[in-house]
């Protein structure tokens, strides 16, 4: 997987007010950290972050201040309402180290077990591993074609190369579980008695009145 660049810029400042400023003129505050103890603040052009977010790549070849440093993208926050980005952490990579970072699972295929009923449940959405910069993966893949119901896929199930997962191996990632079933209320025999009083009630209260006609007075003689 190939190298993509971003265009960055150091920011003087920190702050609300700052880093609202820069929004508003639709450049997004970051910072980058890591393989020594400097944090630098930077700022990228939010399109230019977006446009890149939606294609594949391994490491970010970062561009600031005349110089280019490997990084890969550690923590991204969105706007909880906008759901643009408000913020971005870059991690620096260096050639030959390892690095642990949260890689995303992409579940593809469709479950046996679903196409009979049953109910897929996701587990887990991300899995922490260790690699070399030029092996990370943009996403880890899990085939769930094979799952029945009942059935469940683990971490130590999956078969990976050039990686390392340093989540526990039993962990559950997914499975299919049977449909809930609804299940009617359980009527204890004095209710049914009640009920049937009730029944037995209403439908004498709907039978109409007979009113028999009175007999005429005989005639006096």
């Amino acid at each position: 997987m190939n190298n993509v660049q971003l265009n960055a810029e150091v920011r003087d400042g920190h702050g609300k007010a700052i880093a609202g400023r820069m929004r508003r003129s639709d450049r997004v505050p970051c910072i980058m950290y890591g393989v020594d103890d400097t944090t630098i603040s930077l700022a990228v052009d939010s399109l230019e972050i977006e446009k890149m977010l939606s294609t594949s790549y391994s490491v970010i070849d970062l561009k600031y201040d005349g110089q280019v440093q490997g990084v890969v993208i550690r923590d991204i926050q969105y706007h909880p309402v906008k759901g643009n980005i408000i913020h971005v952490d870059f991690l620096r990579i260096k050639a030959g180290q390892e690095i642990k970072i949260s890689v995303p699972l992409k579940y593809i295929g469709e479950s046996e077990g679903v196409k009979l009923g049953g109910v897929f449940q996701e587990l887990k959405s991300e899995l922490a591993i260790i690699t070399l910069p030029k092996h990370l993966p943009e996403l880890i893949e899990v085939d769930i074609s094979a799952l029945n119901v009942n059935d469940a896929i683990h971490v130590k199930d999956l078969v990976v190369e050039n990686f390392t997962i340093e989540d526990d191996p039993t962990d559950t990632i997914c499975s299919v579980v049977p449909p809930k079933k609804v299940e009617e209320p359980i009527v204890s025999e004095e209710e049914e008695e009640e009920g049937e009083e009730i029944e037995m009630d209403e439908e004498e209260a709907a039978e109409p009145e007979v009113i028999t006609a009175k007999k005429p007075a005989p005639e006096e003689e």
